[in-house]
This record gives structure tokens, sequence and C-alpha cells, in this order.
């Protein structure tokens, strides 16, 4: 499965999440935040975008200097806004309908991973935390579950520090611990002891006050299901360094 942003491919999805709902005229709404002002903004981001990647593909020819490369913040706040623009298009869909389109949601996926290969920095993942839950509910195939978890790494390198500094931790339920949890619970399911390790050390180094639960609860997991031999090893010995009483270091 292939999250990455490709604008053509972008743009048919997104008209094509939309078209129940806003015509080419934007409905009869006006104004700054009217759904045809949103239509056209998200064209116009998708633009921008596919001009990034093309400035892209020819930097081993010449340096980021001459090319006039954007750089991170640029990166960052363009995606910020192109997430900003789907936002607000989920939120008039929503209002019109009741429910939330969730191929509209999906699309944070892409947006997300295109700031984050090209070096920007998230700083809103809710949306985008909601759409990798949702895929990580239905992929079943450990191939595809190891194309999700590494899809998930990326989104981890990529949060800005403030997200980072994981501040409210009274919140079960906050976006940074959904994230890391769902990280090391994708791996698991890979079948990759690879994957399975480099989640793991993650989500101690991300959520140390987590592990030692996660860690004996993936350890139950394994008495209960057939994990093959090697996820089970590689379970056993983290719940063995972490899953004791003892505090984390």
């Amino acid at each position: 499965m292939d999250f990455s942003f490709k604008a053509n491919t972008f743009r048919d999805l997104f008209h094509n999440a939309v078209a129940e709902y806003i015509d080419d005229k934007g409905d009869d709404e006006q104004g700054v935040n009217s759904p045809g002002e949103l239509l056209a903004a998200m064209d116009q981001a998708i633009d921008v975008m596919a001009r990034a990647d093309a400035d892209s593909s020819v930097q081993s020819d010449m340096s980021a200097e001459s090319m006039g490369l954007l750089e991170e913040k640029d990166i960052s706040k363009i995606g910020q806004y192109t997430l900003d623009l789907l936002e607000g298009l989920v939120a008039y869909v929503q209002n019109k309908t009741g429910e939330q389109n969730r191929e509209l949601i999906r699309l944070s996926v892409p947006v997300s991973l295109w700031v984050a290969r090209h070096g920007g920095k998230l700083s809103h993942i809710d949306m985008l935390v909601n759409s990798l839950a949702g895929y990580a509910n239905e992929l079943t195939e450990p191939h595809l579950l190891a194309d999700l978890a590494a899809v998930i790494r990326e989104v981890i390198d990529a949060c800005d520090n403030d997200i980072r500094r994981d501040i409210e931790q009274s919140n079960m339920m906050r976006p940074w611990r959904v994230l890391n949890l769902n990280y090391g619970i994708v791996a698991t399911r890979s079948h990759q002891p690879e994957l399975i390790e480099q989640a793991y050390d993650a989500l101690i180094e991300n959520l140390p006050q987590d592990a030692r639960q996660f860690f004996k609860e993936g350890k139950q997991q394994m008495d209960l299901i057939g994990y093959p031999e090697e996820v089970r090893e590689v379970v056993e010995r983290y719940n063995n360094m972490w899953g004791a009483e003892s505090p984390l270091h």
C-alpha cells in the first residue's frame, strides 16, 4: 500500500471525496471560508506541493541554494496550511451530513508524509493519527502492516518538539500517545522482528510511563494468539527487560 503524496492522484482523490457535497462553483455559500474558496485554495496548495516535488527531483544536479528549494519552516507551513484546508472541508461535510468523510480525512496521511519526506515538521496530528488508527484496525496482512509501521515511524520522526514534549500526560487519548502505542501494535502484527525492535525502542523513549504495561500486555497476547516464535522472542525479551516492577531507565 502506497501512502505517498502524488499530486495528480491526490487531486483526483480529493475531488472525488468532495464532489458529492461541493460543486465546481463551491455550492451557494460565499466568503473567505466558503466551500468554493477552500476548494480553490486546496488546488493551489496541491500545485505548490507538486512544484516542490519537481524541484526536489533535480536536486542531485544542482545545489539547494541554486535551486531555491524550500526550507524546513516553509515545508512545515505549507503542510499545515494544507491540513488546515482539509480539516475545514471535513468540518463542512460533517456539518452538512452529520458524518465524517473517512476518505477525506485519510488524505491527511499523504500530506503529512510529504511534510516528513521534505524535512518539515508536523505540529497538529489529530486527524492524521485517527486515519492511521483506522488503517491499523483494517489491515491484516503482515506485509501491509509492515508498510504501515514504516509510515507511522516517519510521522513520529517528523513531529515537532511541542508534540514530543508530551506535556498533557493526563489525557490518555492524546494523539502522541495513541500514535506511539499504535506503532508498537502495528509493528508487532507485522511479524518482522527488526521492525518490532525499532517500534519498542521508540516506545521506551517516547512513552516511558506506558512501556512497562505495553510489554506486559504484549506478552499476554503472545500466549493468547499464535504469533511466530521469532515474534514471541522479541516480546518476551522486552518484557523481561522492561516489564518488571523496577523503574524504567
